[in-house]
């Protein structure tokens, strides 16, 4: 049990049944979101608890966790599936009422026109919670801004696939394997063909930017960017760039 006081450090935290982490200039905006979320009807995303000067408080939702690496709950065709069809609710949902939500709002991520949805900016395996093998919940919002469908899915394919060279597990490893999930990602989401060709070389221009962004907040003296740089995440980043674009065509014939 942790107690928040001004010494434990960042966050985020679990008291009880919340989920405690320091309030940053952006915590007002993704409340507002979750608010809107949940005023909406949708019920999978943590509830807002509220904020204050120091601390924000949202509700934590109990399943499963994990990362594609550690879990093979995780990499079953049920939570690819699942994912892509939470992620095309949730950004249907945001869909409604985006408009209001460019008006006095301010981001982690900066927004990124076309506006069609509040893009969660991080839909990850790591970001999501799981019951049965299939996805109930989406959690931390810190990255939500602006944005558009496809450029929201270009960062979530990247991380499903994932098109990712440094892969440590036997079977997501190989590229044929990777356009294989990411098609069957699309399609669960009910992505048309005809934007499929884009997405390539959006998550290439997404990654450039996630480095850029490091880059920036390191120089800035955010530790946990120096630190990510320090260990060589933006090599990774980088060494994926060079993947995707070598294959960027395999990749578009595939999907």
């Amino acid at each position: 049990m942790v107690t928040l006081t001004e010494d434990i450090g960042e966050g985020p935290f679990r008291l009880d049944d919340l989920i405690c982490r320091r309030t940053r200039p952006w915590t007002g905006s993704v409340h507002a979101l979750l608010s809107a979320l949940q005023s909406h009807g949708f019920a999978n995303a943590p509830l807002s608890a509220g904020y204050d000067g120091t601390w924000e408080r949202v509700s934590f939702l109990p399943g499963e966790t994990g990362d594609l690496d550690e879990s093979e709950t995780m990499r079953s065709m049920k939570a690819l599936q699942s994912a892509a069809r939470l992620l095309r609710r949730y950004h249907d949902y945001t869909g409604l009422f985006m408009r209001p939500m460019l008006e006095d709002q301010i981001w982690q991520l900066p927004p990124r026109p076309p506006f069609e949805v509040i893009c969660h900016g991080d839909f990850a395996p790591y970001n999501v919670v799981l019951s049965g093998g299939e996805l109930i919940g989406i959690i931390d919002f810190e990255t939500a801004h602006p944005g558009s469908r496809c450029w929201d899915l270009a960062y979530a394919i990247y991380r499903w696939a994932p098109l990712s060279i440094g892969i440590a597990v036997d079977d997501l490893g190989g590229l044929d394997t990777q356009i294989l999930r990411t098609r069957i990602f699309l399609d669960a989401y009910g992505l048309p063909a005809k934007q499929r060709r884009t997405l390539p070389g959006m998550i290439v221009d997404r990654l450039n930017a996630l480095v850029a962004f490091m880059e920036t907040e390191a120089a800035n003296g955010v530790e946990r960017y120096r630190r990510n740089i320090e260990e060589g995440h933006d090599q990774i980043y980088r060494c994926d760039i060079a993947y995707i674009s070598e294959h960027r065509e395999e990749i578009i014939a595939g999907l």
